[in-house]
């Protein structure tokens, strides 16, 4: 069986910035050389039994103010969409099986992706490359359209399936033959979009289009979703899974300890080590720009959760060799026994405005913005703690000692989780409605 792995990074992940992200880390671990930080957008890798793809993030390849508008709006998705369902059309046959993993809004991508491939199935290429290209940029309208004709269980859509796409799961002419999910397994680390993804309309200003796939299709068959138990960012709401039915079958989704860039180890900067001289002069000078240092044990948890979850769909480590597991847990166990663990700076959410560009001097014209025009600077950066809908949620007990983590110190204590460094009460509240955390 050979395997098409998709690895999405997150916003201002990867080249340029020189973030080291959890998909980052994952795709390093898979055997992928990105060893060429400042003009390769992607990098992949083909062997005998698989063809991977890592892209960096969003927001990445422009222009300082670009940079910034694009990782904020997230204007290029759509493309990002598009070129990773064509990776999969350049590549796939019914002999593959596909692998996605994705950070924030690189989960936000994936998961598009899937949406694209329960809607339109994976088209076969066409006679040449301009044909694929335009018809893979059709698929992600199609997936988009509000018409009735466009949902995937449309007589049109099943027409277009049979025309133009590999057989799918889900339209046999018989159940006693039926095929698998395209999606062997899907990993994400805490998808952002539950409000849709915000972007800026002409005349209308900030737009929240709805997230087209958080129902998770039969074209998945396992997934796995860590969410952020301590994220407060309101733009970044969390898009939980579910399938169809309303069930969580084949979808394995936990909450745990930390911030959003805690779970991907996300280590941000303004301005990048890979861009333009002067941006790269101004970020070694701490007064134009700080650094947010992420929680390096609650990404090493993060992690190796991820791990756990690839290693019991994939047995054999064909994915990812034995040999990179055990260096990576005896890196996990030399960094908690350092006794000087990387803790990282917890939630910076109410002072973010100082890690803007020039963010310590201009501190004070932040604040008279805020008086001046607190709807705007509220819509902005405003913070509310999230919601855990079900008190039967799979919530990480991390204030207790979970002897697979350490025989002596709960996660808490190990990373300083501790309401001065982390303000969200959501874990509190949620157990004070009845939920129950677990190891």
């Amino acid at each position: 069986m050979h395997r098409i792995i998709v690895l999405s990074d997150g916003t201002w992940c990867g080249r340029e910035t020189g973030t080291r992200s959890n998909i980052y880390e994952l795709a390093e671990l898979m055997g992928l050389q990105i060893n060429n930080p400042n003009t390769e957008d992607q990098h992949t890798l083909r062997t005998p039994t698989l063809t991977a793809r890592y892209h960096h993030g969003v927001g990445l390849n422009s222009t300082f103010l670009d940079y910034l508008f694009n990782g904020i709006t997230a204007q290029d998705l759509a493309a990002e969409c598009i070129s990773t369902y064509k990776f999969i059309v350049e590549n796939y046959t019914p002999d593959h099986e596909i692998w996605l993993f994705g950070l924030s809004r690189g989960s936000y991508t994936v998961r598009c992706v899937a949406g694209m491939i329960n809607n339109c199935g994976i088209i076969r290429k066409c006679r040449t490359a301009e044909e694929t290209d335009l018809l893979c940029k059709e698929v992600y309208r199609i997936y988009r359209s509000r018409y009735a004709i466009n949902s995937p269980h449309s007589d049109a859509s099943k027409e277009f399936r049979k025309e133009k796409s590999w057989p799918l799961v889900g339209d046999e002419d018989s159940p006693e033959h039926r095929l698998k999910a395209p999606i062997r397994f899907m990993g994400v680390f805490d998808t952002v979009g539950g409000l849709g993804i915000p972007t800026f309309s002409g005349g209308v200003g900030l737009d929240w289009p709805e997230f087209y796939d958080n129902v998770v299709s039969s074209v998945v068959d396992q997934m796995h979703h860590l969410v952020s138990l301590h994220d407060r960012f309101y733009i970044f709401q969390p898009c939980l899974a579910i399938r169809k039915d309303g069930s969580k079958s084949g979808i394995e989704e936990q909450w745990i300890p930390g911030v959003h860039y805690d779970l991907g180890r996300q280590r941000f900067r303004f301005f990048r080590i890979g861009a333009g001289l002067v941006e790269r002069w101004l970020g070694n000078w701490s007064f134009a720009s700080k650094v947010i240092e992420p929680n390096e044990v609650l990404a090493d948890f993060a992690l190796s959760k991820m791990l756990r979850a690839i290693h019991r769909e994939d047995p054999t480590n064909t994915i990812i060799s034995k040999a990179k597991l055990d260096e990576f847990e005896g890196r996990i166990t030399r960094d908690q026994t350092s006794g000087t663990p990387k803790t990282g700076d917890g939630d910076v959410y109410a002072k973010i405005a100082q890690y803007a560009p020039f963010g310590q001097p201009l501190r004070g014209i932040f604040t008279a913005l805020s008086r001046i025009a607190p709807a705007i600077m509220e819509l902005l950066l405003a913070l509310r703690d999230r919601l855990i809908p079900d008190t039967r949620a799979n919530v990480y007990d991390f204030m207790t000692v979970d002897k697979s983590v350490s025989e002596t110190q709960s996660l808490a204590q190990l990373a300083r989780v501790s309401a001065d460094r982390y303000s969200s009460q959501t874990f509190q509240s949620w157990a004070l409605r009845g939920g129950r955390a677990t190891h």
